[in-house]
């Protein structure tokens, strides 16, 4: 179901490429990073209640189960509403550096209100061993988001109907999720006191952050330096890229609590990491051998002829991925084995970034040339940041 999921949400971005067109999607690439921004605790929130449930679940105290989650619907919505209006200038400047509409953007925005709804009831699902239901949620908001972006699009709402039907999907996914947990919420309320959900989980986020920023700013910066049909056709390029990570991104979820659990024990970690490169690696030499052999049938089959400009640097871009896939693999092994990650550690990857992507920004090739020597440095680095015990 999860892998459903995921693929709802690809034939999500290859349908609007289709529609929208190189330079309107290319709109929609910078909001759907934005999105990623966004959703990044949405994982700590999820993990933080399906523990927690768990334990409440096999005691049998359900009354604690409402309790947490009136806590964090409570808490949440409040942290929400703050964050949002604190961003909203903030939203106006990148809505002003980007020239996009600062309605747009506004309105993308919005689903910072759903942090910790829609992964708190996930996460009781988790947590209750609900699995269908779970996995029946997540179908539910792919397919929803898909078909109301494509009517809304269709109907000539443009980027508006694109994340108009994102949003939509979100919120259906959220008043469904509410269906199976019925007897949750009739039960009778206990207090429960609940640690922060962050803090324990700062380091996950610090990673997320930096993971997901280096798979998103290049978008942004081509938004500003580039037209916006090329802008929109790198931002296809770029798509091809996360097809690699997120097809590997499994292998690092299974391999986080494995590690954690055997560090705690006292075992030996090393193996579970080497494993976890080697198959990483290899899925995502697969994927190279068909981006460098059938580059422009891929593009021109998944996003249409408009794209075909940017068959020729696929296999680059593929390159680049891998070597972020690889990165996150050590990056949250150092998270499970409690090596000391620090900010200004992951700061230097993005402001290596930035430099590669300004300096080097005369084509797309020179582009996804620098994002290629990003993902090295941020595998090499990591390494370094992993073996250290500082």
């Amino acid at each position: 179901m999860f892998n459903i999921f995921n693929l709802l949400s690809f034939i999500f971005q290859f349908s609007m490429a289709r529609l929208l067109g190189p330079a309107e999607f290319g709109v929609f690439a910078v909001l759907i990073s934005l999105v990623y921004f966004i959703a990044i605790p949405s994982d700590s929130v999820q993990t933080f209640v399906t523990k927690y449930t768990s334990k409440f679940k096999a005691n049998g105290e359900f009354g604690k189960v409402k309790g947490m989650a009136f806590k964090i619907f409570y808490r949440g919505l409040k942290i929400s509403l703050i964050i949002f209006i604190v961003s909203i200038p903030l939203i106006y400047l990148l809505a002003y550096f980007l020239n996009i509409s600062f309605l747009l953007v506004f309105l993308t925005s919005t689903l910072i209100f759903f942090i910790f709804l829609l992964p708190t009831t996930r996460g009781l699902m988790q947590g209750m061993q609900q699995f269908n239901s779970l996995g029946g949620n997540m179908i539910i908001e792919g397919s929803l988001k898909l078909v109301f972006s494509i009517l809304f699009v269709l109907g000539g709402m443009k980027v508006y109907g694109a994340i108009t039907g994102l949003l939509l999907g979100v919120i259906f996914a959220f008043v469904f999720s509410l269906l199976p947990l019925g007897a949750i919420f009739k039960s009778k309320r206990k207090d429960v006191k609940i640690t922060n959900v962050y803090r324990s989980s700062s380091a996950i986020i610090l990673v997320l952050v930096a993971i997901m920023g280096v798979q998103s700013i290049d978008i942004i910066i081509a938004k500003r330096i580039f037209s916006d049909v090329v802008a929109g056709q790198y931002a296809v390029l770029n798509l091809m890229g996360k097809i690699i990570f997120f097809g590997t991104i499994a292998i690092s979820k299974v391999m986080l609590p494995i590690s954690s659990e055997k560090f705690e024990n006292g075992g030996k970690t090393r193996k579970i990491l080497i494993k976890s490169l080697l198959s990483v690696g290899v899925l995502s030499l697969v994927g190279l051998f068909f981006y460098g052999l059938f580059p422009e049938l891929i593009v021109g089959l998944l996003f249409g002829e408009e794209y075909l400009a940017v068959s020729s640097f696929v296999l680059l871009m593929g390159v680049a991925f891998t070597f972020f896939a690889l990165a996150n693999v050590v990056l949250l092994y150092g998270v499970a084995v409690d090596r000391k990650i620090k900010l200004w550690q992951l700061i230097v990857f993005l402001i290596l970034q930035l430099s590669l992507l300004i300096s080097l920004s005369n084509d797309l090739q020179s582009y996804s040339i620098a994002m290629i020597i990003t993902g090295i440095a941020m595998f090499f680095g990591s390494l370094a940041i992993v073996k250290s015990k500082v």
